[in-house]
């Protein structure tokens, strides 16, 4: 997995030309919004409510990547300059067409029968995969790899701060009855650990759009809406009374299990970036 995301950020790191800016992103997103879709749909099945797989795989693919899409389009339109208006409308009409595929679909595979779980769920599945992977290409696309990679180091040594601080010096359950795993002090050692390493991470990539004091609030804020996911996550697990959302990577479990932070913790990256820069 280190190696396959390695070649990702070199692919990354080294396009120049517009077509490939962006492309191994959106590549990595489809596979993970695919695999991601049919995680939760197992996990609605065990549910007795089920969803819809050919729009909901459908619609989590075109809504995840279409920033990168647009931003084809965009560049090639030339002297046109296409505004922010119509990438919203463009988007709307996206949703909306969407929107009619999950009803036709289940008009035509199971009728009646459980319609409104079975289109609940799959909302809930189309929400869940595609808004978090539109908004990483869209941070990609926007700042570039450098403020990817610095998201992605808060959200991820959060995650790993705090299994090993818990595990040295856990002792106050945080939330038992949702993750029985999780303690106040691994989240406070894994905040701290995610704060100083962002700093460390803007100070070795140069990143001078953010000061310290900024790194620092970025990795804790962000790890901490990480750990949240975490645990959003871990309610449809307990719902569905499962202990991983799948089986895909070996002693780790589904790839829900491994994007969960990410995906849900993008929307306050992005906006602290927004506040900052």
């Amino acid at each position: 997995m280190i190696a396959a995301l390695a070649g990702i950020f070199w692919v990354e790191w080294t396009s120049e030309n517009a077509w490939y800016e962006g492309l191994a992103l959106a590549v990595l997103c489809v596979g993970l919004a695919v695999v991601g879709f049919l995680e939760i749909a197992r996990m609605a099945d065990k549910t007795g409510l089920g969803a819809l797989p050919t729009s909901g795989i459908i619609g989590s693919v075109a809504i995840g990547t279409f920033p990168y899409w647009w931003s084809l389009i965009d560049s090639g339109a030339g002297q046109l300059q296409w505004s922010p208006m119509v990438a919203t409308r463009l988007m709307l009409l996206l949703m909306g067409m969407v929107v009619v595929l999950v009803f036709v679909e289940q008009m035509v595979r199971y009728r009646t029968a459980g319609a409104i779980g079975r289109i609940a769920c799959t909302f809930l599945a189309l929400a869940y995969i595609s808004v978090g992977t539109a908004l990483i290409i869209s941070l990609r696309l926007t700042h570039g790899m450098d403020l990817l990679l610095l998201f992605l180091v808060a959200v991820k040594f959060t995650d790993m701060g705090a299994y090993f601080t818990g595990k040295a010096f856990g002792k106050h359950k945080m939330i038992p009855w949702l993750s029985p795993g999780k303690s106040w002090e691994g989240l406070a050692g894994g905040l701290a650990i995610a704060a100083g390493a962002s700093a460390l991470a803007v100070r070795i990539m140069g990143i001078k759009e953010i000061a310290t004091w900024e790194a620092l609030v970025f990795g804790a804020v962000v790890g901490a809406a990480g750990q949240l996911a975490d645990l959003c996550e871990s309610l449809l697990k307990r719902s569905a009374d499962v202990k991983d959302s799948g089986a895909l990577v070996p002693n780790f479990g589904g790839v829900l299990d491994m994007v969960d932070s990410p995906l849900l913790s993008i929307p306050v990256a992005t906006a602290l970036l927004w506040v900052f820069l």
